[in-house]
C-alpha cells in the first residue's frame, strides 16, 4: 500500500510519468515474453498436426496463434496502426468463432507466427508514444466495455492475461497429446 507521501509523489506529473514509463516497460517485456512461450510452445508441432483437436470444440495451436495475433490486430487499430491480419481472419478467429479440426482452413505455422511477430513488434514500437489521457479514453469495444472500460484496461489485459490464457491453453493442449512441456 502506498504512503500518503507515496501518492502525493504519484500526482506530481515528473513522478506519474516516471511509473507510467516504468510501467509499459513492464508490460512490454511480459508482452515479449508470451512471445517467446508462443514460439517455444509450437516450435515442435508440424503443419499438418496444428488443428489437431483431442477434445470436441478445444482451441488448438493454429486457433491461439490465429486469435492472438487478430487480438493484438485489434489493440493495433486502437493504436490507428495498419492491420497485419488479412481481412479474412477475424471470421475464423475471433471469439465467436468455432475451431475447426480441418487444417486446410487454417493458415500455416510460418504465416500465423509472423503476423503474431509483426502485431507484437508494431504495438510495442506504438505504445511508448501513447499519451496518457489515451489510456484514460474509453475503449471502442463495446462487447467488453463493462470490464474492460478503458483504452488501458485493453491494452494492459490483452497483452498480458488474455495472451496467457490461452497460451496456457496451447500449453494444456500439447500436454493431453503427450507432448512435453515447454
Amino acid at each position: 500500500m502506498l504512503s500518503t507521501r507515496g501518492l502525493l509523489l504519484l500526482s506530481q506529473p515528473s513522478h506519474a510519468n516516471l511509473l507510467e514509463r516504468t510501467m509499459i516497460r513492464h508490460l512490454l517485456h511480459t508482452w515479449d515474453l508470451n512471445l517467446g512461450y508462443a514460439k517455444r510452445l509450437v516450435a515442435d508441432i508440424p503443419d499438418d498436426q496444428m488443428a489437431v483437436q483431442p477434445a470436441p470444440g478445444m482451441n488448438h495451436a493454429a486457433w491461439v496463434l490465429g486469435h492472438l495475433a487478430c487480438t493484438a490486430d485489434m489493440l493495433g487499430g486502437m493504436l490507428g496502426l495498419p492491420p497485419v491480419c488479412p481481412d479474412d481472419w477475424p471470421a475464423l478467429f475471433d471469439w465467436s468463432s468455432s475451431p475447426t479440426s480441418d487444417a486446410n482452413a487454417y493458415p500455416s505455422k510460418a504465416t500465423l507466427l509472423q503476423a503474431l511477430e509483426d502485431a507484437h513488434a508494431a504495438i510495442a514500437a506504438a505504445l511508448p508514444d501513447v499519451a496518457e489521457a489515451r489510456w484514460q479514453e474509453t475503449t471502442p469495444l463495446e462487447a467488453v466495455r463493462s470490464f474492460l472500460p478503458t483504452q488501458g484496461d485493453c491494452f494492459v489485459f490483452v497483452m498480458a492475461a488474455h495472451e496467457m490464457m490461452h497460451l496456457g491453453q496451447l500449453s494444456a493442449w500439447r500436454r493431453v497429446q503427450g507432448m512435453g512441456r515447454v
